[in-house]
């Protein structure tokens, strides 16, 4: 058993060492068959509305096993088996603890990983927000969507650059504040000047 434990503590230690190093130098892109790196927090929003409650019981499995957690999971299987058979546990007892350190491991990384991805989902401006927003011109809007112009708006405490149309039959002037009405693309909003809003 002893032989199991270090090999396992071994090789798993040298995975999470190149993980580390790969972090490190930025060549870490979460692409080793890791599922939960790849969950989209708002996605999984709108999977959880459309399948019920489901979604969210079933995903919470995958969301814990995922590289990472496994990979630290063996890690400290190896090492909390290796340390009881050093201390000359009996091998039940010596299993038992490397079975706890195990899924300690598992659990403690999988939590980590998902604050990570709370606090990205977080901090990832969506335009969407801007809607209702007030925004300031800071490139003329030509009238009738004939060009686009510029307008800066605060969306979740970020002061944003966005492009933008307007309906008005006038163009509307540097300077000016307007209303974000309307979402064209990611990066495109239509706004009204805000004397024409009731």
């Amino acid at each position: 058993m002893f032989t199991l434990y270090a090999v396992c503590a071994v090789a798993g230690g040298i995975i999470l060492t190149i993980q580390f190093i790969l972090a490190l130098i930025g060549l870490d892109h979460h692409g080793m068959a890791d599922g939960s790196e790849h969950f989209d927090m708002h996605d999984g929003a709108h999977a959880t509305e459309h399948h019920g409650g489901d979604t969210h019981d079933s995903s919470w499995f995958f969301k814990l096993v995922s590289f990472r957690s496994m990979v630290a999971s063996i890690t400290f299987f190896g090492l909390g088996g290796g340390l009881g058979m050093s201390a000359g546990l009996p091998s039940f007892f010596a299993f038992s603890l490397a079975l706890s350190a195990g899924v300690a491991a598992m659990i403690l990384v999988a939590w980590v990983m998902h604050l990570f991805m709370t606090l990205h989902a977080e901090g990832t401006v969506r335009i969407e927000n801007a809607l209702g927003m007030t925004a300031t011109v800071y490139l003329t809007i030509p009238a009738k969507r004939t060009g686009a112009g510029k307008v800066t708006v605060a969306v979740q405490n970020r002061s944003m650059e966005y492009e933008a149309f307007t309906d008005e039959e006038v163009s509307i002037p540097t300077g000016s504040d307007v209303i974000v009405t309307g979402i064209v693309n990611e990066n495109t909003v239509e706004v009204k000047h805000m004397k024409k809003v009731v």
